[in-house]
């Protein structure tokens, strides 16, 4: 029979002690992991919160921001609708609104154009309970008779060898044979053989040549303030007028007045006096004027008769964006017979006559070489530069539209009333 051991007292209560302080530490390794578990849970749960919170109001402002900047938009775009129907309307409504769109309000304010400068428009847009504000800002600038290379009252003919860069545009029909880079306009049919680079555009609007009146007495109105507005001569018993001669020299102009021509086109001149070109950039005439020389600064000559062309018109700098108009209230003639005129002939300038043509003054049997004309022409009635049997004009002839009249055009230059607006930029603020 076997017996029971017995441990002695002293092992069994060292073995217990272990025991208990083995199960002590495993409360406190317990205790502490819950606690760090719990403040971890915290943590995220707090960042939670916060990016809720964050990603709320984040979603709020991009709301906000959206609204207003929407708002803006359609106060630029109402003031636009406004302009179209009326391009004088920033005149007498500087200002648009406010008005209320929703939970939205916008209003525009609008800064006159002033010489070449665009017509500018401020939108403002208010989203009052998200507290949000937007500004967009646009410019502006109307269609001018610059904007064309051919502009005409008229029919336009083009041979085969016409290679034309930049816009037609007619109040009749157009006839192609030749080759159109840009696009084409007419009031009635666009056909021919030709080349038609561009997009055609028949049943076009037509463009209203009466309202130039009013552009003219406006160009008047300003010269006179300018100081470089030109009467009518009065003759003498002694002399006899026939116009004033204008030569264009940087950002000066020498005047004088003409008292005669010769047959070979020699100009007899009196009483020249030197003007500086002014801020308007605008000198008028109420009889005919020559104009020639080279500019260096934003110029319109204008005049209520004819405006003749003895010699070179170009820019002093290639480089520069300044642009001269020449505006006639009758013709704009190229004086092709003038002894004087170079074999090869270049004007720099955007051409208009209002009730006329822009053409050469042909006279048997004298011929120029060449003929490069980089500007515009707008006119009443289709005009040359030479005569069918090459006996007299110019026997090449290059036309190129200068994009410059595209972004600068002359000051003052009569609009084209379409309903139809350039818009420069349109950014936020």
């Amino acid at each position: 029979m076997m017996r029971p051991v017995r441990l002695p007292a002293r092992i069994f209560g060292c073995a217990l002690s272990k025991m208990v302080a083995r199960h002590r530490d495993d409360e406190g390794i317990t205790l502490a992991t819950v606690m760090a578990v719990a403040s971890i849970l915290f943590m995220l749960t707090t960042m939670i919160l916060m990016l809720s919170s964050n990603l709320m109001t984040n979603t709020r402002s991009q709301e906000g921001r959206t609204k207003a900047l929407h708002a803006a938009d359609a106060g630029l775009n109402a003031y636009l609708f406004e302009l179209r129907r009326n391009p004088s309307y920033f005149v007498s409504n500087p200002t648009l609104g406010p008005t209320t769109l929703g939970d939205t309000v916008w209003e525009v304010t609008s800064t006159a154009p002033v010489g070449t400068e665009p017509l500018k428009l401020r939108a403002v847009g208010t989203v009052a309970s998200l507290n949000t504000v937007r500004v967009v800002q646009a410019t502006v600038r109307f269609p001018t008779y610059a904007d064309y290379m051919f502009l005409s009252n008229d029919y336009l003919n083009f041979g085969s060898a016409a290679v034309v860069y930049g816009k037609v545009r007619s109040n009749s029909y157009i006839i192609n044979a030749g080759t159109f880079k840009n696009e084409s306009y007419a009031v009635g049919t666009i056909t021919g053989s030709g080349t038609f680079e561009g997009t055609k555009y028949p049943g076009s609007v037509r463009v209203d040549y009466s309202q130039i009146t009013q552009d003219m007495a406006d160009i008047k109105t300003v010269a006179i303030a300018s100081g470089t507005n030109y009467p009518k001569l009065t003759n003498t018993t002694s002399i006899t007028y026939s116009g004033y001669e204008v030569v264009l020299q940087g950002t000066s102009a020498v005047v004088s007045k003409v008292t005669g021509v010769s047959s070979t086109g020699v100009r007899t001149l009196t009483g020249a006096v030197t003007v500086a070109i002014p801020a308007s950039g605008v000198l008028f005439f109420d009889q005919d004027v020559w104009v020639s020389g080279n500019y260096a600064a934003m110029v319109t000559v204008a005049s209520s008769a004819n405006i003749k062309i003895p010699n070179l018109i170009q820019a002093t700098y290639a480089d520069r964006p300044f642009t001269c108009g020449l505006i006639a209230g009758n013709e704009v003639l190229v004086m092709s017979w003038y002894a004087g005129m170079p074999t090869n002939m270049i004007i720099e300038a955007a051409m208009l006559a209002q009730t006329g043509s822009v053409r050469a003054e042909l006279v048997i049997p004298k011929t120029k070489s060449s003929l490069v004309i980089n500007g515009s022409m707008a006119d009443y009635k289709m005009g040359g530069f030479v005569y069918s049997d090459n006996s007299a004009g110019f026997l090449s002839r290059s036309y190129t539209y200068s994009q410059r009249l595209n972004i600068y055009p002359p000051p003052f230059y009569p609009r084209v009333r379409t309903g139809a607006l350039k818009v420069s930029t349109w950014v936020e603020q």
